[in-house]
């Protein structure tokens, strides 16, 4: 039988050992590298999802509307006679009258946009607005005594509240729909 004997001297095994492990910790590096861009990609995706977050907000505050009635639904979006009752019953006009040029200067930056991006920006605004804590309890009291919810109410005021805004900026509510009101 003809036997095949190869001599290997410790330099090369020790270069064949070498390059093993420098392809495992390659092969390693590159599975990191994987993992670590596509839990960007995922951070990414979290953030870029806040679109579908708004959305699902704005269809609840709408469902809710349909058996409160405060609001029409048509665009420009205005109250009816329950949520003009609603604002003024709640104390939700005096409390956005007496706290009026610190809201305003909230909403100075949307001087320059438009009545549609003004009517966003402050739906997003009350939606996140912190009442002073007595006023918060008195508004929840309210919501629960008529049957709504607090994020009608908080829309009844950004109504209110919107059309100040768009008086104050020289709009016209009727231009809410037309994003871009100079291009009629």
């Amino acid at each position: 039988m003809d036997e095949l004997t190869i001599n290997i001297t410790w330099e090369y095994f020790l270069g064949i050992i070498t390059a093993i492990l420098a392809l495992m910790i390659s092969t390693f590096c590159g599975i990191l590298t994987v993992a670590w861009k596509g839990s960007a990609r995922f951070t990414a995706l979290e953030t870029s999802m806040q679109w579908v977050k708004d959305i699902l907000k704005e269809l609840k505050i709408s469902s809710d509307n349909e058996s409160a009635d405060a609001f029409g639904s048509h665009s420009p979006i205005n109250l009816n006679k329950k949520g003009e009752t609603w604002l003024t019953e709640s104390g939700l006009n005096t409390y956005i009258d007496s706290h009026k040029s610190d809201l305003m200067s909230q909403c100075e930056a949307q001087r320059s946009t438009n009545p549609y991006e003004v009517q966003k920006y402050i739906f997003n605004f009350f939606d996140e607005l912190q009442f002073d804590p007595a006023f918060d309890s008195k508004l929840k009291q309210f919501a629960f005594e008529k049957g709504t919810t607090v994020n009608i109410l908080r829309r009844v005021g950004a109504i209110y509240f919107r059309n100040l805004c768009i008086a104050e900026f020289g709009m016209k509510a009727e231009d809410i729909d037309a994003h871009d009101p100079e291009k009629k």
